[in-house]
């Protein structure tokens, strides 16, 4: 009779803690969410974080607070994430840098997939090529023939780590041609010899390059997406004479591993009323974002795709931190 009485007690228990991550998802949330930003305040994840927050907010009848940990990889901003408690109230928002910096630093303290729990890839936006005013070329085939004549073609890099970086060593890859990177510590000094003509070529956002485009100092030569972008539809893609070319920039919502699904599943709503709302439609028009809205699987298995792509192109290419 004891061990029988037990066993019901057990069943019992294990009944009871099979419910409890439901019944705190149904009351979920009760406090103010946290949404770490991994990089500096004014940056483009920042920028997009703001509004977000706000409007993700309002939907869920909470505070979102945006608590900024910068660094130049976004590691100490997603290693805090990933180590905090799986309850829904701290999250990251990061950009492709989450998948590219692993394959720079093999021994990251965190693990972009195994990690997190994806709840939704917010928005994609391609990248541009634009090139000097006065550099001879007009198009991604002038680049090429240019690089395989033997003249030095010169492109800027705005950092070691990035998705332009990336961008530019599988232009080179797929291109088979040799091309002079030149290393900065960040977009605004490049943008400077660029538009100087200290260097010829780049990879770019197109929030911060079309600018220089409309005003003369910068001529664009093609986008980087697997189509053409809406916003720029007489621009070809690099695909269009590299085909299989596809470098985007993107931003994901993130919680901590182990987070309850429910709560996964709240989260990734309120994120799709937000960026359906005007306050983050002039926030997308304004830089060229095309809104996603994935499921959690789907970001999931877009996070491992990107993450696995740019690490192989890492590795043949041998790149190290510059």
């Amino acid at each position: 009779m004891e061990s029988m009485m037990e066993v019901r007690r057990a069943v019992l228990l294990s009944a009871l803690l099979g419910v409890l991550p439901l019944a705190s998802a149904a009351g979920y949330p009760d406090k103010p969410i946290r949404l770490i930003v991994p990089f500096a305040a004014g940056g483009g994840v920042d920028a997009l974080a703001r509004p977000l927050a706000k409007e993700m907010g309002d939907v869920l009848g909470q505070n979102v607070f945006v608590d900024v940990k910068p660094s130049n990889t976004g590691q100490i901003g997603a290693t805090e994430a990933a180590r905090a408690a799986p309850d829904g109230y701290t999250l990251l928002i990061s950009s492709a840098a989450f998948a590219t910096t692993p394959a720079f630093y093999p021994k990251v303290p965190y693990h972009p997939v195994k990690d997190f729990e994806a709840i939704t890839i917010l928005a994609t936006t391609p990248q541009v090529l634009v090139a000097n005013a006065s550099y001879p070329v007009s198009s991604v085939p002038d680049v090429l023939q240019a690089a395989r004549s033997g003249k030095p073609v010169n492109f800027a890099l705005s950092g070691s780590t990035g998705v332009q970086s990336l961008a530019t060593e599988l232009f080179s890859s797929l291109g088979k041609v040799e091309l002079t990177k030149v290393p900065y510590k960040g977009a605004g000094a490049a943008f400077a010899d660029l538009i100087g003509g200290q260097v010829d070529l780049m990879f770019d956002n197109p929030a911060s390059s079309l600018v220089h485009v409309r005003s003369g100092r910068l001529k664009l030569l093609a986008t980087t997406g697997a189509k053409r972008m809406a916003s720029l539809p007489d621009t070809p893609t690099v695909a269009e004479t590299l085909p299989g070319f596809e470098a985007l920039n993107w931003f994901v919502l993130a919680a901590p591993a182990k987070t309850p699904p429910e709560v996964v599943q709240r989260l990734h709503a309120a994120a799709l009323e937000a960026m359906r709302r005007p306050a983050m439609r002039q926030l997308i028009e304004r830089d060229g974002l095309d809104v996603q809205g994935t499921s959690p699987a789907e970001a999931r298995a877009f996070v491992a795709g990107e993450a696995d792509k740019w690490t192989k192109v890492v590795k043949e290419k041998g790149l190290q931190l510059q």
